[in-house]
């Protein structure tokens, strides 16, 4: 293959190599934004989007979910999620969790399972004021989707646990923000662990890590750009 050729494909192959990016909801700041819960939803265009997305303009209508980052409250009391074999409780402090991901919450169930997180935390791990991450492989979502992202003891279908991050209270439910207005009039965004997952207008802070996946007509721009350029090149 002639050099120039060789370069040429580099470029192509250049054309579909797409980095990561991130998806944040800040922090409100307040001592007392802080709960135990068991599940909470995401939407990649809420919040403060279009200025949540790093960087700017790389959300695609379709993207891959790699990371998942809360962060652990300050020491204060309560401290740790609530451990026990109770509906919600976490069995305790070194228990693996997980993150199950649904697409509908109705009559105090899930459904539409997509997947679970490939790796776990245990409340052990994680450190005061600081963040924890859970990693995803093989999991697409759709950025104008309503996703539930739920703490889970295995990965799997079905089970539902708790853990404890920073949330944000502060807001109103009818000006996008990361607190009620994370979901714009849309208050069922935290659900709280127990035999009835009760719900509260809430938004969690947290940083998703994500690949953008480029739309089919993207990617045919790209072959033929670079196509192009091999043979004028030669």
């Amino acid at each position: 293959m002639k050099p120039k050729t060789i370069a040429a494909c580099l470029i192509l192959s250049g054309t579909f190599t797409l980095s990561a990016a991130t998806i944040s909801n800040p922090w409100s700041g307040a001592a007392g934004d802080r709960a135990n819960f068991s599940a909470f939803a995401f939407k990649a265009d809420a919040g403060l989007f279009p200025t949540s997305v790093d960087p700017a303009g790389s959300l695609t209508p379709t993207f891959q979910l790699d990371s998942l980052t809360l962060i652990r409250p300050a020491l204060a009391s309560p401290d740790a999620p609530s451990f026990g074999t109770g509906p919600g409780q976490l069995t305790a402090s070194n228990t693996p969790v997980f993150i199950d991901i649904y697409t509908d919450f109705a009559a105090n169930a899930f459904s539409g399972y997509l997947g679970s997180s490939s790796s776990s935390v245990t409340w052990d791990d994680t450190v005061s004021d600081q963040p924890y991450t859970f990693n995803f492989t093989g999991i697409n979502l759709d950025s104008g989707t309503k996703y539930w992202f739920v703490f889970s003891e295995d990965n799997l279908d079905g089970d539902i646990a708790q853990f404890r991050a920073k949330v944000n209270t502060s807001g109103n439910n009818t000006t996008p923000g990361p607190g009620p207005g994370y979901l714009v009039n849309d208050t069922l965004q935290v659900l709280l662990p127990g035999a009835t997952l009760s719900s509260r207008d809430w938004g969690v802070a947290f940083t998703v890590g994500f690949t953008p996946i480029p739309e089919p007509t993207t990617l045919a721009l790209g072959l033929l750009g670079a196509t192009l350029l091999i043979f004028r090149r030669r």
